[in-house]
């Protein structure tokens, strides 16, 4: 997969007949990976090349600033993820008001086939271009037919008779459901970031753990609690029971922390690069009357760790 940021970094470089895919895929969740594959097979049976049109900053932190968002995954981790599904090219473009300004008609002639080389666009079942925010399969026909290229409409992925969407994934992540967002995702939640000093209150307790700085401000942090966890550090795997919250036991801050007590682990790994794949929510965080209490609390949950 080759990596290009901006339209027109990919026009200047690439003069190809493409078949296109257009979204933020945030997660990449089950449906997004529907289109994908579509994407990938119509292209080569059309002996085209593959491109997926995504934009950063997400849309919607432009276009509604104060409603807030975080994202499922970070913009390296998209990259990350896309670059395993067999895509030949990657765009990545900035969104801002300019570009969120420009009509459907505009979009899909200048941008999609003047620029992109499109041949062939692959919709999802809920994808809307353009400031009119078109999105009838009729129209982008029309489209199609006027400035030639092909549609291709996926409907939506079910999962209990409910469409994917990485606005469900969100909803379950808030909730601390991360079975659920990685029933939908179709693999397990994760954050991805660097291993920070705290306040060293678990060495003292006999249970050191890793105070994890996520390397995105905008990731999604799942309801505060503690989960069982794996750790992957330096490429390897090990159980973790991880805490996500405020530890009001030891501090009244209010500043959401992530740490993971590591299972049969020794080693240092002060600013290493990690990540911690959460399993299942085992219990909400709480305030204990004293350390021994806490130390108690901990032992249980490395206990529930264990049984997975």
């Amino acid at each position: 997969m080759e990596i290009f940021y901006g339209i027109d970094d990919f026009a200047k470089r690439c003069k190809c007949a493409t078949c296109v895919a257009v979204g933020t895929f945030d997660g990449l969740h089950m449906g997004h990976r529907l289109i994908v594959e579509r994407l990938v097979d119509t292209a080569k049976s059309n002996n085209l090349k593959s491109v997926i049109l995504t934009f950063d900053p997400h849309p919607r932190k432009v276009l509604f600033p104060d409603r807030g968002l975080n994202l499922i995954l970070s913009p390296e981790e998209k990259v990350e993820v896309l670059s395993t599904t067999g895509i030949d090219y990657l765009v990545v473009h900035r969104f801002d008001k300019t570009f969120a300004s420009l009509k459907s008609e505009d979009f899909m002639r200048k941008v999609m086939v003047d620029k992109l080389g499109m041949r062939h666009l692959v919709s999802g079942f809920n994808n809307h271009f353009g400031c009119d925010r078109m999105g009838d399969v009729e129209v982008l026909k029309l489209y199609g037919q006027r400035f030639g290229f092909e549609v291709s409409r996926l409907d939506a992925a079910m999962l209990n008779g409910i469409s994917a969407s990485s606005t469900l994934v969100r909803n379950a992540l808030l909730e601390g459901n991360v079975e659920e967002a990685a029933s939908i995702l179709g693999y397990s939640y994760y954050i991805s970031g660097t291993v920070v000093h705290g306040r060293h209150i678990g060495t003292q307790i006999g249970f050191p753990t890793a105070n994890i700085s996520p390397d995105c401000v905008d990731k999604l942090i799942p309801k505060a609690g503690v989960y069982a966890a794996e750790l992957q550090v330096d490429g390897a795997l090990y159980k973790s029971v991880v805490n996500i919250g405020e530890n009001p036991t030891v501090s009244d801050s209010g500043v959401t922390t992530i740490e993971a007590y590591i299972l049969d682990f020794e080693g240092d790994i002060y600013s290493k690069n990690v990540r911690v794949f959460l399993y299942r929510r085992i219990r909400d965080q709480k305030k204990f009357s004293d350390l021994e209490q806490l130390a108690l609390a901990i032992k249980n949950d490395i206990a529930e760790v264990k049984k997975a």
